[in-house]
């Protein structure tokens, strides 16, 4: 059972921004320790919740605090950057990690980030396709660069020089290029394959119901490739003390909660609670909160989450990671034995 990490990462505002940093630096290194086998790393710019503003930056502090473990962007969101930027940032990352990298990129989901780039009320999706096949182009060319788009023109072609090895940007380390991962919230049918005949791999939210993981292991089964690599997010907490259990992952008051509701209140805000329901043509079914935190949360003992994660795997037999989501830290012993009992008794020991 291959088990992968995420974290958006989510915080207490008045949590000391610097901790916050270190704990979540801590919490890769901890996962590297036990063999997870990646770790995406989400980032914003514009939300007091979510510090960490570059993910590249933050992978960049763990490339030698970290051994084995995969480290991904989660994602990069390109409509914010320019193309070439990342170009030269992920070829950086991925030679200093000796292709230990996955490239984990989106449109980008947070209104406030969209206005602070102004892209607000462009069309995200578009800029996104585009500098994707930038950034492909970037790395797959030895001489100048005269890159045509609607929103980047990416040119080095007048000040180009072979003999002073000017106007070419490096290459991966992967090459042609490290695996591409997209992650899918409320993705479509359509977009979805569409993904996967790129030849791109997903991440499936945490945040989705069972219903539409069910339909997501349909498309993927149908699709004409045969090497998808798909991973699925969970909230995951165990301990074997009941009423810790209902404290720390289940109550109000829990890490689980607060990053749970942080997100919905978000979407709800956006307009896109409908990506919670069992049928989302269905405009009268109602999205209960508690509902669905505790349909998509795997807690409990390590012999009753084993069970869980037996059956999710047995109904999603596509899935070949499972992504465990970090939350904040609010109790440093509780989470790191958590994830030492996710590891050592549950992931081990499932067929």
């Amino acid at each position: 059972m291959n088990l992968g990490y995420f974290t958006f990462p989510i915080h207490p505002v008045e949590k000391n921004y610097y901790q916050c940093l270190m704990e979540d630096r801590q919490s890769v290194i901890l996962a590297d320790k036990l063999d997870f086998k990646e770790a995406f790393i989400g980032e914003h710019l514009t939300d007091k919740c979510e510090q960490i503003t570059s993910c590249t930056n933050f992978i960049s502090s763990l490339v030698f605090d970290t051994k084995k473990i995969k480290l991904a962007t989660g994602t990069l969101n390109l409509p914010n950057y320019h193309p070439a930027s990342i170009a030269g940032q992920v070829a950086m990352l991925d030679n200093m990690l000796k292709g230990r990298f996955i490239m984990g990129i989106g449109p980008g989901s947070l209104t406030s980030d969209m206005e602070v780039f102004d892209t607000l009320n462009k069309d995200r999706t578009e800029m996104f396709l585009e500098s994707i096949q930038h950034i492909f182009d970037i790395w797959n060319t030895d001489g100048p660069l005269d890159l045509k788009g609607k929103y980047w023109n990416i040119s080095t072609k007048d000040t180009y020089d072979k003999n002073l090895n000017i106007g070419v940007l490096p290459k991966p380390y992967q090459m042609p290029c490290p695996e591409i991962v997209v992650t899918s919230l409320g993705s479509s049918k359509k977009s979805l394959n569409a993904a996967l005949d790129r030849g791109w791999n997903v991440l499936s939210s945490n945040f989705l119901n069972n219903e539409r993981l069910l339909e997501q292991n349909k498309i993927i089964k149908e699709n004409n490739r045969k090497n998808i690599h798909w991973r699925v997010a969970k909230f995951i907490f165990i301990n074997e003390n009941k009423s810790i259990v209902n404290d720390y992952a289940l109550s109000d008051n829990s890490p689980i909660f607060f990053c749970f509701k942080q997100i919905f209140n978000k979407l709800k805000k956006a307009n896109r609670l409908d990506i919670f329901k069992k049928n989302i043509d269905d405009k009268n079914e109602k999205v209960d909160f508690y509902k669905i935190l505790n349909e998509i949360s795997i807690v409990g003992s390590a012999q009753k989450v084993k069970d869980k994660i037996q059956e999710i795997k047995e109904k999603l037999p596509m899935m070949k990671t499972l992504t465990y989501v970090n939350v904040d830290w609010k109790d440093e012993n509780l989470t790191r034995k958590s994830m030492e009992l996710l590891a050592n008794e549950v992931a081990k020991n499932i067929s």
